[in-house]
């Protein structure tokens, strides 16, 4: 009776024992591409024993976070000697999976890949277990945890406060006022006669520009420069006389009236203007315009182009004669003048509301500081800045950080392109890429601004670079690391 107790005990102990021993591995690697998930693990089956009618069924299943979905992966069968021969014989194995004598005490190397699937993204790897008899049903035992998985993309976001760099352009701001007079001049002569057809009112219009600048307090006058233009009929040789002789004329008139210094004053002439011409011609309905177009891009002399025109589409030189012609008689004048610095914040506010164009990139700087950084009219005046001041590499910085804080990459990367090579436009560069996923280049352009001296730089870099270096994959199974 007592053999008998402890035959039985004995099988009872064997028939569970499996279940009592932990699942060692020699060592555990989890890996993604872009198309599989694969894993690599030596199971170590030195205290695996079965029994020689037994096996143990080890089975690896990849399950999503949530449980919803799962895959099975291929089983290791380690089967006792009786059990392992019986597989032979029967070919009861599945495509995939493996065989293992308990008996050989060989390290179980396991390999498989599968497709990756987006719920892989975050899910962790379970190894199944059951222990089986030949006669007996299978016995399912606890599942022993190998790995939590997280290779769902984070977007890296910097954490610095992104830079304002200073507006410091002080140069004084010169503007220019424009127009154009039609005098009208005695056939063949030069000399002004004020009261002459419309010459009072043409007059009365560079007067009035002249004026209205002259008698601003905050500006002063640097250069009036006179452009004199004549049409095409007539001999060219003579329309060079007639436009330098009309130019100087007017040009005096001017200084007489104002008694401005000779160096104020400058003058040009065009004998022809056949730019105006084409522009004109272009635009017209003219019958013939393509055939008159291609006359006045020709290689030919001024007068054979005139002569041509006037031969070969004559109802159309009628009509250029009587209304363009006049118009190319003209005067076109540009007054250059400078705008005085204003001193107290009071002024530039006034100026920046109502004749922004008349201030200085420092000027933006002190109304920009006078609102405070972080406001909305902070960004407001900075945008103001780089909309009058498109080549300046500051107040772009400025812009593109406005934008980047607003979630305009697109505008961010526009000003960019615009802020020159300094740290903080290198380091606002890396911000740009890092919100584009273009973690490379934003790590290369942390890296340049940290090794020109920015501080700011160097921390965004390390986030960067811990960012990347993120654990996927936490081994939830300590390896043995036994050979």
């Amino acid at each position: 009776m007592k053999h008998i107790f402890t035959a039985l005990a004995l099988a009872f102990f064997t028939s569970t024992a499996s279940f009592a021993a932990v699942l060692k591995v020699d060592s555990i690697h989890v890996s993604r591409s872009d198309s599989l998930l694969r894993l690599d693990i030596v199971i170590d089956p030195h205290d695996i024993n079965p029994g020689r009618d037994r096996e143990i069924v080890y089975t690896p299943v990849v399950r999503s976070v949530s449980g919803s979905d799962s895959i099975v992966l291929p089983s290791v069968t380690i089967a006792g000697r009786n059990r392992y021969y019986s597989h032979l014989r029967n070919n009861r194995l599945q495509a995939g999976e493996m065989l293992y004598n308990a008996g050989s005490k060989e390290l179980v190397n396991y390999t498989v890949s599968v497709p990756f699937m987006p719920w892989m993204e975050r899910s962790r790897i379970d190894m199944g277990q059951t222990e089986g008899h030949c006669c007996d049903k299978p016995r399912t035992g606890k599942a022993t945890p190998l790995a939590a998985l997280d290779f769902a993309e984070v977007p890296f976001v910097p954490t610095g406060k992104p830079p304002y760099v200073e507006l410091t352009g002080d140069e004084a701001i010169e503007l220019t006022a424009e127009g154009s007079a039609f005098i009208d001049f005695i056939v063949n002569r030069t000399e002004i006669r004020p009261s002459y057809r419309r010459n009072k009112r043409e007059i009365a219009k560079i007067i009035a520009s002249i004026d209205k600048v002259k008698n601003d307090p905050d500006a002063t006058i640097t250069r009036i420069t006179i452009k004199g233009y004549a049409s095409p009929e007539g001999s060219y040789s003579n329309n060079v006389r007639l436009a330098m002789g009309r130019t100087a004329a007017l040009k005096d008139y001017v200084r007489e009236h104002y008694h401005f210094a000779p160096e104020i004053m400058s003058t040009d002439y065009e004998p022809e203007d056949w730019a105006g011409l084409r522009a004109w011609v272009e635009k017209s309905t003219l019958p013939n315009r393509d055939g008159l177009l291609s006359i006045i891009d020709s290689d030919m002399q001024p007068d054979p182009k005139d002569h041509e025109m006037r031969r070969r589409y004559p109802s159309d030189y009628k009509v250029i004669l009587d209304s363009v012609y006049p118009a190319l008689r003209h005067s076109d004048y540009t007054i250059r003048y400078r705008i005085r610095t204003y001193r107290s914040i009071e002024e530039l506010i006034e100026a920046y509301e109502k004749t922004p164009e008349r201030l200085r990139p420092v000027d933006y700087q002190r109304i920009a500081a006078h609102y405070g950084s972080g406001t909305p009219a902070f960004d407001e005046v900075m945008l103001a800045a780089v909309e009058r001041f498109p080549h300046d590499a500051a107040a772009n910085l400025n812009a593109a950080t406005i934008a980047m804080k607003a979630g305009d990459t697109k505008a961010a990367a526009a000003y960019l392109d615009r802020s020159g090579d300094s740290a903080e436009a290198t380091y606002m560069r890396g911000v740009l890429a890092a919100a584009t996923g273009d973690l490379d280049r934003a790590d290369r352009c942390f890296r340049l601004a940290s090794d020109a001296g920015l501080e700011l730089a160097a921390r965004e870099l390390d986030a960067l670079r811990a960012h990347r270096h993120r654990k996927t994959v936490e081994y939830l199974i300590k390896p043995s690391g036994k050979k």
